[in-house]
Formats: structure tokens, sequence, C-alpha cells
């Protein structure tokens, strides 16, 4: 090991170093063992080198094919939307995001007689909408328009940079309008579209989902982006009877879908990078073993360990009227070197073998202000990487990627942080310089020899 390495951390203006003495091994966490007879344990901050980067994430699920989906995304299953409108968020670079929502239904194993024998101008269809999600101005109504569309959609797993062809005309009355803010929305359909579907309707279970494709959802020159819950959107038949006797069928949801684009996105506020849902915009950390101060911690005994990506929450503009919920969840997925360990050995979570690629746990009560990898995953991470660039080979991971992965709530266990996020378009900023809470960074609890 090389004798200099405390005065390397105090120079270079590309690290940010805080070195803070501790006054017996107590006060530095697990794993110190008989490495402290060296000196007393130093904590210090080192900094990554981060950049942009983009990768369109999973919109799409399938609500009945569990079986052959990874674990983490099929336990997301009850929890999923789909998103519909447009919103101008008043953060410096998250330009305008437009979505539009796709949903299939399930046949049903049998009709009530009194839809059945119902002639078609008798009937009414809508489509009932539970609301879960909103980001962008409430106040406002929003006009929607739904289409059919034209062949069988595979939106399972389909990424949001995918869509899927619809026919040139709406399906939904003439005006259609929904409040952003109601809990319920409904949307009701053209009688002719009742007329021209009337066999399809009154077909069940898989001849009715061989049948019918599906639905797109619009609302152009809308103000906000409004989530629907997947597992309770339904399609409901209506008649009523002579003696105003109601009879009604619910089609339940199948499978869903979110396209989303952005336009007119400018640079992010100075000192600060972005990260936004539903477009894929994360960050790709990586830190330099090889270079000061991580070239001279070596062979110094790793005490203790956190990876921490923070959320400067004040940075966001919040106008009146305007709802934008915090994030409640982010997701870390790191490249192994070629020859590292597997993931497992360094408590992460095999996410692609093919692609060398781990998601690593974080701590769930950190979010919304941090991405927050814990000491039992970031500890065996750094020590593996220190005694592989001592081997003169490559780190354990080349590449951390950080995304926005919203979810439930923070109330959940490790193991669900590395699901998945629900379909959002919520943004966040990042420091990238001293500005609290300061930018990216490993904390290392290290013991000089």
């Amino acid at each position: 090991m090389r004798s200099s390495w405390l005065p390397a951390l105090l120079v270079g203006g590309a690290l940010l170093v805080s070195l803070t003495a501790c006054s017996d091994s107590s006060d530095v966490g697990l794993g110190v063992g008989s490495g402290l007879q060296g000196g007393n344990p130093s904590t210090l901050d080192v900094t990554p080198d981060v950049r942009d980067t983009t990768v369109a994430p999973i919109t799409g699920i399938r609500r009945d094919s569990a079986q052959g989906r990874p674990p983490a995304q099929s336990q997301n299953q009850s929890a999923w939307r789909f998103l519909v409108g447009s919103v101008d968020d008043p953060t410096p670079g998250t330009g305008v995001v437009t979505t539009d929502g796709y949903v299939d239904f399930a046949g049903r194993d049998d009709l009530p007689e009194d839809l059945q024998d119902a002639s078609p101008d008798a009937l009414t269809a809508e489509l009932r909408l539970t609301t879960d999600y909103l980001h962008g101005h409430s106040s406002e109504t929003m006009d929607v328009e739904v289409y059919d569309l034209t062949s069988e959609a595979d939106m399972d797993s389909a990424r949001a940079t995918a869509s899927f062809d619809a026919a040139p005309s709406p399906v939904s009355v003439n005006g259609a309008q929904i409040n952003p803010s109601d809990s319920l929305v409904t949307i009701r359909l053209k009688a002719s579209w009742i007329s021209e579907n009337i066999g399809t309707l009154r077909s069940t279970g898989s001849d009715f989902e061989g049948a019918f494709s599906g639905f797109k959802i619009v609302a152009p020159n809308s103000e906000a982006v409004v989530g629907f819950s997947s597992s309770t959107a339904a399609l409901r038949l209506r008649t009523v009877s002579s003696s105003n006797d109601t009879t009604t069928a619910d089609y339940p949801s199948l499978k869903t879908f979110t396209h989303i684009e952005r336009t007119g996105a400018g640079a992010p506020p100075p000192g600060y990078r972005l990260m936004q849902g539903g477009v894929g915009k994360g960050l790709a950390v990586e830190w330099a073993f090889r270079d000061s101060p991580l070239d001279t911690l070596e062979s110094a005994p790793l005490n203790q360990a956190n990876i921490f990506v923070p959320n400067d929450t004040s940075a966001l503009e919040t106008p009146s009227g305007f709802e934008r919920p915090q994030p409640q969840g982010y997701r870390i997925i790191a490249t192994r070197s070629s020859g590292a360990p597997s993931c497992p050995v360094v408590g992460s979570v095999t996410l692609s073998d093919a692609n060398e690629a781990c998601v690593l746990p974080l701590v769930p009560s950190a979010a919304p202000a941090s991405a927050l990898v814990p000491d039992d995953v970031a500890r065996p991470t750094f020590r593996q990487s220190f005694q592989r660039v001592r081997d003169d080979q490559s780190p354990v991971f080349t590449t951390f990627r950080v995304h926005i992965a919203d979810r439930e709530n923070t109330a959940v266990n490790e193991a669900a942080t590395v699901r998945p996020g629900l379909p959002t378009t919520l943004p966040v900023l990042v420091p990238v310089d001293g500005t609290e809470p300061g930018p990216p960074r490993a904390t290392l609890t290290v013991t000089p020899l």
C-alpha cells in the first residue's frame, strides 16, 4: 500500500473529501475487526464521474402472464398503472412530456340475460378508470378521446417508446371530458360503436379477447398527466329495463401500456443533473479506482461503505395549483466487469447474466430524498473492487446506472427496491457540486495502516 494516501485525500477539486477521526471502533459501524490497530478510522466522501444516460423504461404489462415474467415485475401487477395526458413541468430541462394510454380487456365467463337480449340501442358502454397519479395542473378538466386499436397489441413488457396502431376516428362520445382530481372517471363510448361491436360484446372468454384488440386513450391539449390503475380499469356495459331496473357487466382489464415522449427539453439548472421518469433519463456513475484517493486505499481495511445519490427537492419550483408528487423509489443497475464475482457475492440481485447486470438493493426509507445503497451491499462491492484492482483487474462494477423507479410507497422491504418502477413522468434534480445535499458519492470508513 502507498504510505501517502492521507495527503492525497486533501487535494484535488474533483473530489469531495471529508475526514473525521473517531475516538474508538464503536463509532464506525460494522466489520472493523483487527484492522483498527494501525490507527483511528477515518471517513471520506468520494465523488464519481457522472454523466447522463437514457434507457426507455418498461411501461406495459399483461395482468395474467406472471408465468415467465421476472419475479420483480410480476409482484408489481396489482399496483401497475397507465398514463394519459401532457405536462409541461416548470423544472428546467424537462420539456413537454406527452403520454398516451392503451388498455385491453378480458372476456367474461358469461353475460347477464338482460344484456344478451337487449337491442344495441338499449345499451350503453363506458370506460371506468380509477385515478392513482396526477402530475400537472389539477384544476383544469381534460378533453379525452378513445380510439379502437386496429390489431392485437403486444403490450406486455413493452417499453415507453413503443406505440400501436389505432383507427383514425374516436369511438368516445364527442366532447368527452374528465376531471383529473376525481378518484373515478368515466368515458362514454358512442352508440354506433356498440352497434358495430355487439357480436363481440356478447361473446365470452377467449372469443371476446380474440375479436377485441383494445383502446388507445389520448388527452389532446391537456395540462396534466393522469395515471389510472391497471388492475381496476373496466369496460362496463349497461342496460335499463322498462321498469327502471339496471343491469351491468364489467369486462376487467387484461393488459395496459403507456407511450411516453418528450419535446422541447433544454438544460437543467446550473449545478444539477436531471433524472426524469417515463423518458428513462438517468445517471451513469463510475468511480475511478486507479486515481486518487481510491488508488491509495487498496490495502486499507474498509469498515463501512454507502453509496448516496441525492434528490434536491428544494430545487423544484411548484406553482400554485400544480401537482407533482415525489418519486417513492429509485433503481440502481450495475454492470459487472468480465470475470467479476457474481451479483449475490456482493449482496446484489442478478438482473441479466448475459448482460452482466446486477440490481443493487436500496434503503427504502431513504426515498424520495435519495437513492441509498446500504453498507451490506456497498462494502463488499468496494472491498472486492479494491482486491481486484490490487491484482491488476477491473473493479467489480464498471458503471452504476441510476433511474427513478416510482413505487406505491416507501414502506417496503429492501428486496422490493430491486423491482422496476411504475410508469411515471416525475423529475429529480441531482446536485453535482457542493450545494446541499451534496453530489452523488461513496462514503467510506477506512482504517489507515
